[in-house]
């Protein structure tokens, strides 16, 4: 009698079978003779709970490990972020400190010209022009001074305080700036038109309000030429209000659009166009949209002209 390696394997539901066929060998050993079958079953049920026991450690280590390299990976970036982030810091503090110390001397200097120039016949001719370039230096070193401030007193501040502001009616606050900037306008002989018609109310604070729409228009007369247009407008949306700043000026390209609210910087065209420009009014603008919840964009065309949108959100 022997048994055959030709068996069977089966399983039915959690019950594993197998059959094994069962032989006789004759006595000359070259015939052999099925005598039957031998079945062997068993449970898969406790095979099945430990591969799925298996299975679920496998998944929650992985799930472990993937939260571990998270953290470590979060961990480290801010480590090597750290010394990054005080330059930044130490440089945003710089900025206000020289700032703060460098509004006494040119005050001091700017109203000593003021004072010399105030008395004329005391003034050799040969010194007047050079007065008057002491003036002017120190008035724009002066309004950098001031832009700086402004944006490093922006970048400190990570939450608005808004319980200082107060509600704000936008549409006044731009009609008063048209009227202020008209005689520019007619100046240079550019149609200045206002399309503002609904009443708006925002909150946030007038002066820097007033200083982000003065940058706008100001820039778009400056960049405007003789004969062109500028127009303002408001649309008043469901919890937001969109200003408008069109002009029919020397455009910008468009690889420089991203590149139009950094600090400092100008298109070499845009540089030859407007004199003693700082670079900042742009981003001065932007700085104090984002300040009140809001935002700018620009769409622009080169010898067409460009629009600066400012989205803020509604007074509640």
């Amino acid at each position: 009698m022997s048994f055959t390696a030709n068996f069977d394997i089966s399983q039915h539901h959690k019950i594993r079978s197998i059959t094994i066929p069962v032989y006789l060998h004759s006595s000359s050993g070259r015939k052999k003779k099925l005598q039957g079958y031998v079945r062997v079953s068993e449970s898969t049920e406790e095979l099945e709970e430990e591969l799925n026991r298996v299975l679920w450690g496998f998944e929650l280590g992985g799930l472990i490990v993937i939260i571990l390299s998270g953290l470590g990976g979060w961990w480290l970036t801010r480590q090597s972020l750290q010394p990054i982030e005080q330059s930044i810091e130490q440089l945003k503090q710089f900025t206000t400190d020289a700032s703060h110390e460098l509004r006494s001397p040119l005050t001091i200097i700017k109203t000593s010209v003021e004072v010399i120039m105030n008395y004329p016949e005391r003034i050799h001719p040969a010194n007047l022009n050079k007065l008057e370039a002491i003036s002017s230096a120190s008035n724009q070193m002066t309004r950098l001074v001031e832009d700086l401030l402004l944006l490093a007193r922006t970048d400190a501040v990570t939450s608005p305080k808004m319980i200082a502001w107060i509600n704000i009616p936008l549409d006044e606050l731009l009609e008063d700036l048209v009227e202020f900037l008209e005689p520019q306008a007619v100046s240079k002989e550019i149609t200045f038109k206002s399309e503002i018609s609904t009443e708006v109310l925002i909150k946030g604070e007038a002066i820097q309000l007033k200083r982000l729409f003065s940058n706008l228009l100001q820039n778009a007369l400056h960049y405007t030429p003789k004969g062109g247009t500028v127009i303002v407008s408001l649309v008043k949306l469901e919890r937001f209000v969109a200003i408008n700043v069109q002009d029919t000026g020397i455009g910008v390209a468009p690889e420089h659009i991203p590149l139009i609210f950094n600090r400092f910087w100008r298109a070499d065209q845009a540089r030859n166009q407007r004199e003693g420009g700082l670079g900042l009014g742009l981003a001065i603008a932007l700085a104090i949209a984002r300040t009140h919840g809001g935002d700018i964009t620009v769409t622009s065309e080169i010898g067409v002209g460009s629009c600066f949108q400012v989205r803020l959100p509604l007074a509640s």
